[in-house]
């Protein structure tokens, strides 16, 4: 029996212990928002493009809204013999609205797709963990003016050094998520190009506009080189770098918390709302 997943030259499916290595839709079912909005984009572009029809468009996305309905509403179905998100939208979409449905994967592959749903899903995740520092730096200047005058001991290896101010000392925070901040801008500057249109990994003979689907996605321009679209996440890596460096900062705030509420030190009184035993 040949793979249904896949055909061609294959003469019989996978062994079980395969199919479970090579499903991924347990991780990158999270990424169904990003899925669903990038081949909206792409189904608008084909029928602008000519390669599909207005009204195969139009079926695409109405039917792409029904699923991101059900996802959001806990009723869709993921099965893990469709491997991942791409896969299972498509499945659903081809039940929903028919032959049509298969029109939407024209002059792309899943490499470009998983590609643009990945930036997609860092940029988003990028954006809501700067709207969270942004939160913090402004709770910690608004304390840090009630406490201009709050005269605290500075330390040094523990142990006291010189006096400053509780607000000075907060306002060092504040430049730190500054700094954070500052990288998650910058990777998020870098990964903001559009995957779409690389195909596999040489392109396509489609006459794609991928400025098009590069706008209606939000990127700042499609991505030079079709190869380094597919196949690089270095993206990712600096993401994580970002986030390593500002949890650094953060659990530094948290340990100092810990610190100035022992009773040896004793600067600061925490409600019981916000401690355990």
């Amino acid at each position: 029996m040949s793979n249904k997943m896949w055909g061609g030259r294959f003469g019989e499916s996978p062994d079980a212990i395969m199919e479970e290595i090579n499903v991924s839709i347990d991780v990158d079912q999270h990424l169904y928002a990003q899925d669903i909005a990038a081949s909206k984009a792409h189904a608008a572009m084909l029928a602008a493009q000519g390669i599909i029809t207005a009204n195969d468009a139009k079926n695409i996305a109405g039917g792409l809204d029904t699923i991101l309905s059900e996802i959001k509403a806990g009723t869709f179905t993921f099965k893990r013999a469709l491997e991942d998100i791409h896969m299972n939208v498509e499945s659903r979409l081809g039940e929903l609205i028919g032959p049509a449905a298969g029109r939407l994967h024209t002059a792309r592959s899943r490499n470009d797709q998983v590609a643009t749903d990945f930036r997609l899903y860092v940029r988003d995740a990028i954006d809501s963990f700067d709207a969270d520092l942004a939160s913090l730096q402004r709770a910690l200047v608004k304390r840090a003016l009630e406490h201009a005058g709050t005269v605290m001991p500075g330390f040094t290896h523990l142990q006291t050094a010189q006096p400053v101010t509780f607000g000075h000392h907060l306002l060092a925070y504040v430049e730190m998520v500054a700094r954070d901040r500052g990288r998650f801008a910058d990777a998020r500057k870098r990964l903001n190009e559009n995957p779409l249109g690389a195909a596999a990994l040489a392109g396509t003979s489609f006459p794609l506009d991928r400025r098009a689907t590069a706008s209606a996605l939000g990127f700042a321009r499609p991505m030079a080189n079709s190869l380094d679209a597919v196949s690089d996440r270095d993206f990712v890596l600096e993401t994580l770098s970002a986030c390593s460096i500002a949890a650094v900062h953060l659990s530094r705030f948290a340990e100092e918390i810990v610190i100035w509420t022992s009773p040896l030190v004793g600067l600061v009184h925490l409600s019981d709302k916000f401690t355990t035993g």
